[in-house]
């Protein structure tokens, strides 16, 4: 999936995810609610973004580490692989796939805040975001909560995945902007490194690639 397309969603991800009080929210009210609250926060840190990418990096782990479920995320991508890694590997898996995403994001941000600034400048939350869905939760809790994103006069579909976990209320574990999905992209990247380099080539040439971005 290229980097330019994730740009919206990404903008509207971190929106979206932005951290607030209380878990016991339904998933709706939780994009509702931050969707509105988060707006301010991207226009009050833009300048700073665009200047030290590092703040962007902060930025994002502040919002994606308490609002995502990055465990269940990489037992999705990894799939079957998953069952095939140790203990060690999977946490080490999690912890390099997770600060990868927030280093690639945050440099995408920092690279597109005009872009990003744009698309939600001088617009109410109301005008760019409309839920049309919440699906009932299937037998693991999970739900999918179908929006319409506005933007420049087009629609686009965005499908937030979602599950409902007893500590930290609702967490989002994918994320489909018009059929594409965040782990299914994942999973098909990684796969064909794994049939190359086996798990533990992928996990050691994430951990490679976050320490040459510190």
């Amino acid at each position: 999936m290229p980097h330019r397309t994730l740009l919206k969603p990404l903008v509207l991800l971190l929106i979206v995810l932005w951290p607030v009080a209380g878990v016991t929210k339904s998933p709706e009210a939780v994009i509702e609610e931050t969707f509105r609250e988060s707006l301010n926060t991207l226009l009050e840190n833009h300048e700073a973004i665009a200047e030290d990418p590092s703040i962007g990096e902060s930025l994002i782990d502040e919002v994606l580490s308490p609002r995502v479920h990055f465990e269940l995320m990489s037992r999705l991508i990894l799939g079957r692989h998953w069952r095939d890694a140790d203990d060690e590997q999977r946490e080490r898996f999690i912890a390099a796939f997770q600060e990868n995403v927030i280093r690639t994001y945050s440099r995408m941000l920092a690279d597109n805040i005009d872009e990003a600034l744009d698309m939600v400048e001088g617009r109410r939350a109301d005008d760019i975001l409309r839920i049309d869905r919440v699906s009932d939760p299937d037998q693991h809790g999970r739900v999918t909560v179908r929006t319409t994103l506005r933007f420049d006069g087009t629609s686009v579909p965005v499908q937030y995945r979602m599950i409902e976990t007893e500590s930290r209320g609702w967490l989002a574990y994918d994320v489909v902007i018009e059929n594409i999905s965040f782990v299914t992209n994942y999973r098909q990247e990684y796969g064909s490194a794994i049939r190359r380099d086996g798990v533990e080539g992928l996990i050691t040439r994430l951990e490679e690639r976050n320490e040459r971005r510190r």
